[in-house]
């Protein structure tokens, strides 16, 4: 006999979370705004491309290790958007300024210098140089002549004419055996709002060994911002002061439930420990933050161990607070006769092809797609009501997955790790303690969406930027969604949800490229959660033996 896979109410779930999801994926350029450059250029093509580069400047780096990332001038993002608007940042951008760019290094193993060389997507190089050991030999060259081939390092490199330039610095220092010289020049591109670029030149004895430009950001554009992390670092603050009661509260549930030995260590430690693993696989493939960590003097692998042994160790104290709040949330979901954790240990113990897990597959997909509506209502009604701003992405976040050598494998780790630390500490803790003290679900629901809000306000990869309690309002209303679909159905649904979400977002550079072989790798990742729920209806197909 086929057992029904969907009730009415979710039919009706199902109805609003096609029209929200529809809404949320139309408004994605709206809301996370890309740069008119190629985010997702392969190392393949960056490093061999540095390297000639470096090499035709007389740099012998054939044999050395070379390692890609995207970055991003954050603090100039910000300004040029405040300063210009959005779409004279664009302007800019696509002019070729060093807002973002690709970081191209080169290490050697017994080489202590280090090369590298700065990409723009569509003005090539935009810096380039080598460091140089202080007792490393050269010439002791006189400042005019130092001054002339920094002259014609930068008409060569930027293009810049003789009475175009604007000598801003000149730092000249002796070393044991030779003598470097350091020139800052400078012109303006616009005087109201200011905005200046600058081009750096280093010569090292009388070797031109750097070159890099970049633009400025005005001392009163950094104040302005000092002044603007004020109101948005309290606010933050008094989410995170929250977290941390909370974290002392399930510290007491979880001594008091221990003595009367109704604390299950072992699956919060699985758990906890499947988490780790996600972080730290993570951390490994990113080669390129590897490569710049790793001191060439050693072995690599010996550099690599250590930067991951770090990255471990300090997130030793997050791994133990998680256990704490899991199996308290454990404790209290079986003591009161939830069940809200049952299908989430289900999961956790590989029984994927549950039906109670597919069916939880298939709400938190429909769910996350509801989350993505309700965000887009908000930021749209913010901007109506609030002259909401939004920013140029990516920023944050955006990075796990952009500077991955396995980008789809890290986005589908690294958020699902993330979905799980957040609604198993607001929800699945916090949802179900708040409610075993008040017996008021809306408080369970609405006290967690509100931390959860607050402590996001500080993001820079999330909309709005613009008021500053904006960000925290918009993801309040996410964290009520969640609340309410915890209670209404269980744990596993709700991070699934938050799961899916986040790969709707942090897939959106890749979804947006063009590339119709990585829109199909994007897609292909966002559909990954929803793996069990297939399974679920071939079965329903099938029926049920």
């Amino acid at each position: 006999m086929k057992r029904s896979l969907l009730s009415r109410a979710d039919v009706v779930l199902l109805l609003a979370a096609l029209a929200a999801g529809i809404l949320f994926f139309a408004s994605l350029d709206r809301l996370w705004p890309l740069p008119p450059i190629e985010l997702t250029a392969s190392p393949d093509v960056l490093v061999p491309k540095a390297r000639a580069f470096l090499i035709e400047r007389g740099f012998e780096v054939t044999e050395h290790a070379g390692a890609s990332r995207l970055e991003v001038d954050d603090p100039i993002l910000d300004y040029l958007v405040r300063s210009f608007g959005r779409d004279a940042t664009q302007e800019w951008i696509r002019e070729g300024r060093a807002v973002y760019y690709y970081l191209v290094s080169f290490k050697k193993e017994n080489d202590p210098d280090s090369y590298w060389a700065l990409l723009h997507p569509l003005a090539g190089v935009v810096g380039w140089g080598r460091t140089v050991q202080e007792d490393a030999p050269g010439a002791r060259v006189d400042i005019g002549t130092a001054r002339r081939a920094a002259f014609a390092a930068v008409e060569a490199s930027v293009g810049w004419r003789l009475d175009e330039l604007t000598e801003w610095g000149q730092t000249e220092r002796e070393r044991p055996a030779r003598r470097d010289h350091f020139f800052v020049y400078e012109q303006y591109l616009s005087r109201t709002p200011e905005l200046r670029e600058r081009v750096s030149v280093t010569l090292t004895g009388g070797e031109l060994t750097a070159v890099r430009r970049e633009l400025v950001l005005p001392e009163s554009g950094r104040r302005e911002a000092r002044e603007r992390e004020a109101p948005v670092t309290a606010l933050q603050m008094i989410g995170f002061l929250s977290i941390g009661l909370s974290a002392v509260g399930a510290l007491v549930v979880f001594l008091t439930h221990l003595q009367t030995r109704k604390i299950r260590l072992r699956p919060a430690a699985g758990l906890v420990g499947v988490i780790a693993l996600f972080f730290l696989t993570t951390q490994a493939l990113r080669s390129a933050d590897l490569l710049r960590q790793w001191d060439p003097l050693w072995p690599r692998w010996i550099a690599t161990l250590q930067s991951l042994g770090i990255s471990l160790a300090q997130g030793a104290w997050i791994a133990l607070a998680l256990f704490v709040v899991v199996a308290a949330g454990d404790a209290l979901d079986r003591e009161g006769g939830g069940g809200k954790g049952e299908t989430l240990w289900l999961a956790v113990r590989g029984r994927f092809f549950d039906r109670r897990v597919g069916v939880a597959s298939l709400r938190g997909f429909l769910i996350g797609l509801l989350c993505g509506g309700a965000l887009t209502v908000t930021i749209v009604l913010l901007e109506r009501v609030a002259a909401a701003g939004v920013a140029i992405q990516p920023q944050g976040f955006f990075f796990f997955a952009l500077n991955s050598d396995l980008p789809a494998l890290s986005t589908l780790l690294y958020f699902l790790m993330v979905a799980l630390v957040e609604e198993l500490g607001y929800r699945f803790f916090g949802g179900t303690w708040l409610f075993h003290l008040t017996r008021r679900r809306w408080a369970a629901i609405l006290i967690p969406a509100i931390l959860y809000g607050t402590a996001h306000t500080g993001l820079p990869f999330l909309p709005p930027y613009e008021p500053f309690w904006g960000r925290a309002l918009a993801f309040t209303v996410v964290g009520c969604i969640w609340g309410w679909a915890y209670f209404r159905w269980d744990a596993l649904t709700v991070v699934l949800s938050h799961f899916c979400a986040d790969l709707f977002i942090f897939n959106w550079p890749r979804l947006g490229s063009g590339d119709p072989i990585l829109v199909a790798k994007a897609i292909a990742t966002i559909a990954v959660p929803l793996f069990p729920a297939l399974f679920l209806l071939r079965v329903n197909r099938d029926g049920d033996a």
